[in-house]
């Protein structure tokens, strides 16, 4: 296998993973744990002016608790011109390709780091594999890391209340100032042709409507209903009318037969007794 290399008597010598050189990282010398990073040079058949070729470098799996000025720490020694860091990773900047911008995501992303020389990015593609790095010093905090991230995520998500009562009436009372500007406007304006010589017409009077809510609506249609039943509008359809009159029918029908047996019933239970 050759996509793996790495020189066992030399533990200054970088690991190379088909063509990726990985190194360990550590958020603070206090981590246990590490992240592994994987470099290699950036290649792209797009031309860029912010990404010059064979003068930048990326970097994947960067975490999300680290921004540009960590990822600088990775390189001591080398002279950095911008470190770009994206979700994911793209021929050209996003800056670049506006319609591929998307709102930031907490995970892990790509980095472009920009180098001034091209030994730079070199010297960092040779970097030791058993060398921990630190992503942060005394001078390069972490940033988002641990429960201080999510209490700072927290405390954004939930608003004072004095605050947000603020804002309300802030916005309605300048609503209700820029409503009352119009109607003054439309009353001056009542009466004037435009340029045209054109005169708008207004509902403006004592009654101006009733205002539309559930128990308005629920009043207008019993109303409804109420004016179909005396103006006799039940059936107004022409099958409708024929089939009352069907059902009219076939009750009146029944109603005969019931009718016509209770006759017979009656003659049958009459008895004719002659006197002796």
């Amino acid at each position: 296998m050759d996509s793996v290399t790495n020189t066992d008597s030399n533990t200054e010598s970088p690991l190379l993973i088909k063509g990726f050189t990985v190194l360990q990282a550590k958020g603070h010398a206090e981590c246990k744990e590490c992240v592994f990073l994987y470099l290699k040079p950036h290649t792209s058949n797009l031309k860029s002016t912010e990404w010059r070729e064979g003068k930048t470098l990326q970097v994947y799996n960067v975490p999300p608790y680290c921004n540009e000025d960590n990822v600088k720490l990775l390189f001591e020694g080398c002279e950095i011109v911008k470190v770009y860091l994206q979700d994911k990773p793209t021929s050209l900047p996003e800056t670049a390709l506006p319609f591929l911008q998307t709102a930031s995501k907490k995970s892990y992303k790509v980095a472009y780091v920009v180098f001034k020389h091209l030994e730079d990015v070199k010297k960092a593609c040779n970097l030791s594999y058993n060398k921990v790095r630190l992503l942060s010093n005394s001078k390069v905090p972490l940033c988002n890391v641990g429960v201080e991230a999510y209490i700072k995520e927290y405390s954004r998500s939930v608003f004072d209340p004095a605050v947000l009562e603020k804002a309300a009436n802030d916005y309605l009372t300048e609503y209700y100032k820029k409503q009352d500007e119009e109607e003054e406007l439309a009353k001056s304006m009542e009466g004037v042709p435009d340029e045209d010589g054109f005169i708008k017409v207004t509902r403006r009077g004592k009654f101006k409507g009733i205002r539309r809510t559930e128990q308005s609506d629920k009043r207008g249609r019993e109303r409804h209903h109420r004016r179909r039943e005396k103006l006799g509008m039940k059936d107004f359809y022409r099958f409708q009318i024929r089939d009352t009159k069907r059902e009219h029918i076939a009750e009146l029908q029944k109603k005969f037969e019931e009718d016509k047996k209770r006759v017979q019933e009656m003659k049958s239970a009459r008895k004719f007794k002659p006197m002796r």
